[in-house]
């Protein structure tokens, strides 16, 4: 007669056990009910919500959403194409905005048009809303993999310091453009002049000794 084996109250509603009649192999099956399907893993740190300001909401940047609506920016943002260089609510948090106009700020983040994550870096330069262009450090993106944007370095032609701004964390793409995340916040800068009344090498591209 075929061996039969002891219940033990562990691994009996567990493991279904049967004897083969062939030596002492035995088949052991796994009830349908324990085997459970993979499911694919969902990122939760990024949220297409719709045009450009929902998007903001959606994805930490709350604070900046709230500021562009306070000022009417928000209007125009949803009425066209744009990308936006948004900082996260911690990174506005941290600014302190004192002496700046609110609406340049605002709009200093702000690009017509629609410039994906993995084409950022072909522009070094790019007018914003604001009426100056902000600049993307792509020195910085060969060194360390990450996009910095912000103001341009001003001064020694251009090559001293980094841009004043914030790292891209996230991108993420609206139903009428793609806001790029920043752990910080840019400020327009003026250029600065020169001794001879022109702008200072290195604020603008071409402007020479000033």
């Amino acid at each position: 007669p075929p061996p039969t084996y002891p219940s033990h109250p562990q691994t009996h509603n567990m493991f279904a056990v049967t004897a083969s009649t062939m030596g002492s192999r035995v088949a052991v099956k796994m009830p349908r009910a324990a085997v459970k399907k993979q499911q694919p893993r969902r990122c939760a740190s990024i949220v297409r919500a719709g045009n450009v300001v929902d998007t903001c909401k959606a994805n930490g940047c709350s604070k900046f959403a709230e500021l562009a609506e306070r000022v009417g920016l928000s209007d125009v943002l949803n009425a066209g194409t744009f990308t936006i260089f948004a900082p996260t609510d911690e990174a506005f948090g941290k600014f302190n905005p004192e002496g700046l106009s609110l609406p340049d700020v605002l709009n200093f983040h702000c690009v017509k048009g629609k410039i994906a994550e993995k084409h950022i870096t072909n522009y070094p330069l790019i007018m914003t809303l604001e009426g100056t262009k902000i600049a993307i450090d792509s020195k910085t993106f060969k060194a360390e993999g990450r996009i910095e944007v912000g103001s341009p370095p001003q001064g020694t032609q251009g090559l001293a310091g980094r841009v004043d701004g914030g790292f891209v964390i996230r991108s993420v793409e609206a139903d009428n453009g793609v806001v790029h995340v920043l752990d910080g916040v840019a400020t327009p800068k003026k250029a600065l002049i020169g001794q001879n009344g022109g702008d200072v090498a290195g604020t603008e591209p071409g402007s020479g000794e000033g």
